[in-house]
């Protein structure tokens, strides 16, 4: 075979000019995109759309959250707080946010927290995602953004959060707690469990993958399979897994919001205020907690002390029942270990 080699050089060369061509254009591309980044354009297209005036602030914007952190999320959702984009004529990034939670803003909440994705991102891609990974994060959209309410507030203590009020209660039925106590250590009564708390954020996928086969994540796992209780039971699927979701969320800082106010009272002995003739509470009271109303037949003090309550003594006002429940306060009170003896 006779080897042609000035044809084989011009060859040669235009193979060379078109790498140089492509490489040229790729180049070209890439800077004329970094010219001009993602949430300039949305600045500008949003200006377009909505007639607002060239005046307005432009470029990067910065929120600090109740968190101690800071997020970049108003560069681009620019309608967040106008009332007049909150119609469904109106996209993302654009629409302005709903007013029934619009306490948020105004409490520097933080957008990230509630959430979720990358808060100091600026490309949407990064924002979107939850952080470290490449997935969506879950918490973007309903039902899992209930997840988010326990940084600030107990699970059922405020309209909007049904399904994690739901998982937190299936927590406990299910016996999660024996071998995940959500206290410190982390180490239940039966076996060695970690402490959901401290494992930090999961994928949707990770969650459910360890509660229907659990030795897909950790194969020396001796936790049993919920296959058999969740088949055919989505929706309590759902909710155990916005509530799993839950735990493994950052802490929410110093947040305005956040729900102490009942902390102090978990401390105290119940005969503290159910004392006397009849257990009468001293003045006019009610509980609010769904745990404790949806047993009030079983932890009546009338049950057991018909006449009335006696005061505290060596058992600290905590009869055994009380006590037996005492400890489940912490799936709801994520932070009151300490302060209730639990």
């Amino acid at each position: 075979m006779s080897i042609d080699l000035a044809k084989d050089a011009r060859r040669l060369r235009v193979l060379l000019l078109l790498a140089a061509l492509v490489f040229a254009g790729l180049t070209g591309w890439i800077a004329l995109r970094e010219s001009r980044p993602e949430w300039e354009e949305l600045q500008g297209k949003f200006r377009r759309q909505t007639k607002t005036s060239a005046n307005q602030k432009q470029g990067i914007m910065q929120l600090p959250t109740c968190a101690g952190t800071v997020d970049r999320c108003t560069t681009c959702h620019l309608g967040i707080q106008r009332k007049d984009l909150g119609g469904p004529e109106i996209e993302q990034p654009f629409k302005g946010h709903p007013q029934g939670t619009a306490h948020h803003l105004k409490n520097r909440v933080g957008c990230s927290l509630f959430h979720g994705g990358t808060g100091r991102a600026l490309t949407s891609k990064v924002a979107h995602s939850m952080p470290g990974t490449s997935q969506k994060d879950p918490m973007l959209t309903q039902p899992f953004i209930q997840a988010s309410c326990i940084g600030c507030h107990v699970p059922g203590d405020q309209p909007g959060m049904p399904k994690l009020t739901e998982g937190a209660k299936l927590y406990l039925l299910l016996g999660c707690s024996i071998c995940h106590p959500l206290t410190g250590g982390g180490r239940g009564g039966w076996d060695y469990g970690p402490d959901l708390r401290s494992l930090g954020r999961k994928s949707l996928a990770y969650l459910e993958a360890s509660l229907i086969e659990p030795t897909a994540n950790f194969p020396q796992s001796t936790m049993p399979t919920f296959k058999h209780t969740f088949k055919g039971q989505p929706d309590h699927l759902e909710n155990m897994l916005i509530y799993l979701l839950s735990l493994g969320l950052p802490d929410a800082g110093n947040c305005p919001n956040r729900n102490r106010q009942n902390e102090a009272m978990l401390s105290e002995a119940c005969a503290n205020c159910h004392s006397g003739q009849s257990g009468q509470a001293c003045g006019r009271f009610e509980h609010r907690c769904l745990y404790l109303i949806e047993r009030k037949s079983e932890l009546s003090c009338a049950g057991c002390h018909q006449e009335s309550i006696p005061e505290p003594g060596l058992g600290q006002g905590l009869c055994p029942p009380i006590n037996q429940h005492r400890a489940n306060c912490v799936v709801c009170h994520l932070e009151i270990e300490k302060e209730a003896g639990l």
